[in-house]
């Protein structure tokens, strides 16, 4: 019974690891419980579930263990449990954008393309990390994130836990699913410093933050009949945020943001031309037969209900959002820099900026001219 239960295990570990074999798989059958250690992860996988953008890409990452939990008898109402202890990620930008990602393997986890029970037990998979280290080497600066305590879970439609059968809406008329999730994690600290170079004219001062619990909430709308995503929101969500940045690494940030803008404008050309009017676009109405397909298995009020809480939740198209409830930016004089003497009135300025519910909205796909009715309005 384990060795079976090993294959099932090791069927769908297998396209987010490499060379994993049995021996590594520490399994308590009865518990549902397994573990599993040093595991070296399949980076164009994780490119397609993360769906990175082209001018981001992932070289190695490795976790030290991992253990899962299955509820067995629960499966539809409880998630499986997966638990990460130490995660190290590495990665580069690219000189020019990469190929596009291909399907996410969770589309695919039980071998077929439809929405079905497999894809519901997969997406409501609960995440846990202890730690995670990411660091992103770029042609002009080296950067790193470390993440603590991080979770990833499937909620409702207000955002609570529950039951795994309300973490969706499923309108079989529309042949489309709302699935929700929601991130968080009790602190990060982000750092980024210059690559000393003749061919980069940027300064050597590192730019530190520090933020505590945040949390991002998503929103999928995916297709039943082949589970890809057609449209998602996302939403960054940052307590009050203190930042104190001298205007040297306030300097260092644009030089930095201005060593990627071409390749970020060429990966966000190449992004549009692979979304199709029709993906990003409103689903077209369901024919004659699907529609007396349905009202011969359901009520006309049990219809009714579905469609308004589908159109109340409804992503009509891709977009994300950053909300901080509070912002204090303090930019200072840097006194000690070794940069030329430049005309300044005074020596050891400062400047105070304070932002509150700051919110940035972005909207990838959305062509100019396009009425703006259905953009999101964050509360």
């Amino acid at each position: 019974m384990a060795g079976i239960i090993k294959k099932q295990i090791l069927k769908h570990l297998s396209r987010f690891t490499k060379n994993l074999s049995p021996d590594k798989i520490n399994l308590s059958t009865l518990k549902g419980e397994g573990q599993l250690t040093n595991l070296e992860l399949d980076e164009d996988v994780l490119q397609n579930m993360l769906d990175l953008p082209t001018w981001l890409a992932i070289n190695k990452v490795f976790c030290n263990k991992a253990s899962i939990r299955i509820p067995w008898t629960k499966l539809k109402t409880h998630p499986i449990s997966l638990s990460l202890d130490k995660v190290i990620m590495e990665m580069s930008t690219c000189e020019e954008p990469r190929s596009g990602n291909g399907p996410s393997p969770l589309v695919t986890a039980s071998g077929q393309s439809e929405y079905g029970f497999a894809e519901k037990v997969v997406e409501g998979i609960s995440l846990s990390v202890n730690s995670i280290i990411i660091r992103i080497r770029a042609k002009a600066f080296n950067a790193s994130f470390e993440l603590s305590q991080l979770s990833i879970y499937s909620v409702n439609p207000q955002w609570q836990h529950g039951d795994l059968r309300f973490t969706r809406i499923q309108d079989p008329q529309r042949g489309e699913v709302l699935t929700f999730k929601e991130i968080n994690w009790q602190m990060i600290r982000i750092e980024a410093d210059a690559i000393q170079s003749s061919e980069h004219e940027i300064m050597s001062a590192p730019v530190r933050l520090i933020t505590n619990q945040s949390k991002i909430r998503i929103t999928l709308k995916r297709r039943l009949k082949d589970c890809n995503v057609v449209a998602s929101k996302l939403i960054l969500m940052l307590d009050d945020l203190l930042w104190v940045l001298t205007d040297s690494q306030l300097k260092a940030m644009v030089q930095y943001a201005k060593s990627l803008s071409e390749v970020i404008e060429k990966s966000t050309e190449q992004r549009k031309s692979m979304v199709s009017d029709s993906t990003q676009g409103s689903t077209p109405p369901p024919s004659t037969q699907q529609v007396k397909t349905q009202q011969s298995t359901a009520t006309t009020e049990q219809n009714h209900a579905i469609i308004k809480l589908f159109r109340d939740f409804d992503v009509k198209e891709t977009s994300y959002h950053l909300v901080i409830s509070h912002l204090d930016l303090h930019i200072c004089d840097d006194i000690h820099s070794t940069e030329r003497a430049c005309n300044r009135r005074i020596t050891g300025g400062a400047m105070q900026l304070s932002f509150s519910m700051l919110t940035v909205d972005y909207y990838p796909y959305h062509r100019a001219g396009i009425s703006r009715a259905n953009l999101v309005k964050l509360q």
